[in-house]
């Protein structure tokens, strides 16, 4: 029940965004970054057939907790791996958005250089976010499912 709650406070929190109206933080979301970090998630729970083991990670956090230690073990490792691929893919959007802003500066000696530098920090860091956002959402199912894990051992 309280992961419930947690979790309905940041879906709140990022649907009424920081500013405090309706919309100011999806105003500065990017679809394209975030399918970005978000394909290769799903793609390597694809690949590894872990879905089932992620979706059992959700029901254990919210109340289901009648599977084996072995099953509970894959949940664990299924979450690890999403919060691993998702850092590492926003991180890589990040440096991706760095080096061509770069890339495109003619004199990075000037002045105005470094505030479109500044500038251009500042729209990559939006890679940054999703990586962030997925790891609050995941992070108390990994803290539940490791203190279960020690428990029962």
């Amino acid at each position: 029940m309280f992961y419930g709650i947690y979790l309905a406070g940041i879906i709140f929190w990022i649907l009424r965004g920081i500013g405090g109206g309706f919309g100011t933080l999806l105003n500065y979301m990017d679809g394209f970054t975030g399918m970005f970090v978000l394909v290769p998630c799903v793609l390597i729970l694809f690949c590894t057939q872990s879905f089932k083991a992620f979706g059992r990670a959700f029901l254990f956090a919210f109340g289901k907790r009648d599977g084996s230690v072995v099953s509970y073990r894959e949940s664990l490792l299924a979450v690890k791996m999403v919060m691993g691929i998702s850092g590492l893919f926003g991180f890589l959007g990040f440096l991706i958005g760095m080096s061509s802003s770069i890339r495109s500066m003619e004199d990075l000696s000037s002045i105005e250089s470094l505030g479109w530098l500044t500038l251009d920090l500042s729209v990559a860091i939006i890679s940054l976010v999703y990586p962030l956002l997925i790891c609050i959402i995941l992070l108390p199912v990994c803290f539940m499912l490791k203190k279960h894990l020690t428990n029962n051992l």
